[in-house]
């Protein structure tokens, strides 16, 4: 059976369009992290060939790098001599400079992890107390965290590691002239690779936009009946085109000419996107499982019509597995790693006994989700591709030569959707949404007309794009959509607003026009910061699962979670934490706004992690009763805790290995896990911070 795994390598162009300056460093750190790991890796099992998905504005970005032309706020601050920063930069820093994995990359180091507890520990009084030393510490060890498992085992990161403090500017001018190089050796290794056969590489339309909401927004309330649309419709055929034709033309140019499949964004698609993507040279698109079932008349009747190539308006078309794909990105990072590649290999080796001449398609971000795996992902991959290759059933190869030859079913209908629930509403629908897309339809129509087109005629596609015509298309990109509304959170969600507007700013001033007020104004409310009520007194609660009166609780501090969000917007599983303790027990207890035991299952469990000096997880398993307290990445003994669900969850937690210090803070943050791995987490932008009184909260004072 044949075997197509596509990587697909994604960010979105965080260069500021008015000031020039790259306002976040994802880009670069994922380089360093993971596009070169992910070739060496393919390397070193040249018998699978593999298809990396790229997306053009992520290429141009690398290009910026490795020619020194991209100012980099977060960068300019790393290299900056500590002694050299103001108090908004040292801010900025003590704020951003953990904006890593905590249990991968933070406290398996005792450095970091004494940096991350003080700086946790103080708040906002961070910045005047750690000192210059400790802030180069902090710029070196932000950057370690993204280096991967190659770049780790090699000079000079290794011996930086093995250094551990007290780095020099000597250290880490080393550490990023490593950096550098990395980067900018980035899109030469992509070239060399698909020359000598070993890798394909396919495409994703130019900014990563929405295709089938550019051919006309009305197309969402096909795929979700009823959905509130924006005020004005949307519909530029020509800029779907375009986003195509300059996509292709741009990877062409950079890594030389060659056919092209397309992964488009977000594995979005409808009958018009297609079209376009066939006119325009695409060599054959793919998109999920959910589409494909609402496309066949009676759905997927049998997983055989799953393993087959299709094809629409003459263009091929191949479906991804959700849930072997999903199994890589969101349930296997925290298994043991010949453990995780050998179910995912015996799961396709099941399907081939079945399929011997089907296609499985294995489609998925090739970045993120490395971070929290063992060793950033090698163990699982050199485990999963060995696998592969020994195995006779199974043939992994580039989905250009899955597809040569094959016999391909006709598809009458082609249902629009995406791969997330198969319909586009993370993009569209919600009121943040809406007002985006208007915003974008009202400056695109106050610039071009039918006298002023969206691009000269003659601009060449793969050539630097005209103002005029960059703006719209990088403001029509997917990623600016995707944090607006509540579907997802995170702590940067004001930059990406801020990076939408900016390129409707600079759309304007493009077209020789003022830009409107309304484009100075946030279109995601500012967040508001957790709000933390904290204890009034000692409490002894009765760990029973259920309220047993008034008082029980009365002195607990609370903690909101319903504004704090989960990892999607179907997560709002708890409403309200209480925390409190007594001279022995932390005490917490959730509310749920569902039914627990109906999301974890039996085997499904609770953990709290609790940042203190070191870091601990309370994992309570409610379908059994049972709670224990371990250290984070230890397999070692366990201490008992208290726990219990009926209609509400409630834990006691022993105080005296947790070491907390009266008038200091410890971080918490609750999580959801089931047999797919984890489901949510409170708060999703980071652990609560939560104060501890110790004795000096006793008292007798009495309060109503």
């Amino acid at each position: 059976m044949k075997v197509c795994i596509l990587w697909h390598m994604h960010q979105p162009d965080y260069r500021d369009p008015v000031s020039g300056q790259t306002l976040l460093p994802w880009t670069y750190l994922h380089a360093v992290k993971d596009y070169g790991e992910m070739l060496r890796i393919a390397e070193e099992h040249p018998e699978n060939r593999l298809t990396f998905n790229l997306v053009p504005v992520m290429l141009e970005q690398l290009q910026a790098y490795a020619s020194g032309q991209n100012s980099d706020y977060w960068l300019d601050l790393a290299r900056r001599e500590p002694a050299d920063l103001d108090e908004q930069q040292r801010r900025f820093m003590l704020q951003h400079f953990f904006s890593v994995h905590g249990e991968r990359h933070i406290m398996p180091h005792r450095r970091y992890a004494e940096l991350a507890h003080k700086a946790n520990r103080l708040g906002s009084r961070a910045w005047e107390e750690f000192s210059d030393a400790e802030l180069g510490d902090l710029q070196v060890w932000f950057l370690l965290a993204w280096s991967g498992h190659f770049l780790r085992n090699e000079e000079p990161i290794a011996g930086l590691l093995r250094k551990g403090e007290n780095y020099t500017a000597v250290d880490k001018r080393e550490l990023l002239n490593c950096y550098d190089r990395e980067v900018a050796s980035i899109i030469d290794r992509y070239r060399k690779l698909e020359s000598e056969g070993l890798i394909e590489i396919s495409v994703t339309p130019y900014a990563h936009p929405i295709l089938p909401l550019l051919c006309g927004t009305a197309i969402a309330r096909v795929a979700t009946p009823g959905m509130q649309l924006p005020a004005a419709s949307f519909r530029h055929t020509e800029d779907a085109v375009l986003q195509v034709r300059h996509g292709l033309a741009l990877v062409n140019k950079v890594l030389g000419p060659r056919p092209r499949g397309m992964w488009p964004a977000e594995g979005a698609i409808s009958e018009d996107a297609i079209r376009i993507m066939h006119s325009e040279g695409a060599l054959w698109a793919a998109s999920d499982e959910a589409i494909l079932d609402k496309s066949l008349v009676g759905g997927i009747k049998d997983r055989k019509q799953l393993y087959r190539p299709y094809h629409f308006a003459e263009l091929p078309l191949l479906f991804r597995d959700r849930e072997l794909s999903d199994r890589i990105g969101f349930v296997y990072a925290h298994w043991p790693a010949e453990k995780a590649a050998a179910d995912l290999l015996r799961r396709l080796h099941a399907i081939a006994a079945s399929n011997p001449d089907g296609m499985v398609s294995l489609i998925l971000d090739g970045e993120n989700c490395w971070e929290r795996y063992e060793d950033n992902g090698y163990p699982f991959l050199t485990a999963f591709y060995r696998g592969l290759a020994r195995d006779p059933a199974l043939q992994v190869v580039g989905i250009k030569e899955a597809l040569a030859g094959s016999d391909m079913s006709p598809l009458e209908r082609l249902a629009p959707g995406s791969w997330i629930n198969g319909d586009f509403k993370i993009w569209i629908g919600h009121s943040e949404e809406n007002t985006a897309w208007d915003w974008l339809e009202r400056g695109r129509r106050d610039i071009f007309n039918s006298q002023h087109p969206l691009h000269d005629e003659n601009w060449q596609p793969g050539t630097p794009l005209p103002p005029q015509t960059e703006h719209p298309l990088h403001a029509e990109g997917s990623d600016w959509f995707w944090w607006y509304g509540d579907d997802h959170a995170t702590d940067q969600a004001d930059m990406f607003d801020r990076l939408f507007r900016r390129h409707l700013e600079a759309l304007y001033k493009s077209g020789g026009q003022t830009p409107p007020n309304h484009l100075q104004r946030p279109i995601k409310p500012p967040k508001k910061p957790l709000q933390v009520v904290e204890p009034r007194d000692w409490l002894n609660p009765k760990i029973d699962g259920v309220i047993n009166d008034y008082f029980e609780w009365l002195a607990a501090g609370r903690v909101d979670l319903t504004a704090s969000g989960a990892m999607h917007a179907h997560d709002g599983t708890f409403a309200l934490l209480h925390f409190g303790f007594n001279d022995q027990h932390l005490f917490l207890r959730l509310d749920p706004i569902e039914d627990l035991l109906g999301l974890t299952g039996e085997r499904g469990a609770l953990e709290i992690h609790l940042q203190t000096e070191k870091n601990w997880v309370c994992r309570f398993t409610p379908g059994q009763g049972l709670a224990e307290l371990r250290l984070a990445n230890s397999h070692g003994s366990s201490l008992p805790c208290q726990g219990a669900y009926r209609r509400v969850v409630e834990l006691a937690i022993p105080l005296e290995p947790l070491q907390l210090k009266p008038g200091e803070r410890f971080g918490l943050s609750v999580h959801l896990l089931t047999a797919k791995g984890e489901q949510g987490r409170w708060p999703l932008e980071g652990p609560a911070r939560l104060p501890f009184f110790g004795t000096d909260l006793a008292h007798d004072d009495w309060y109503v």
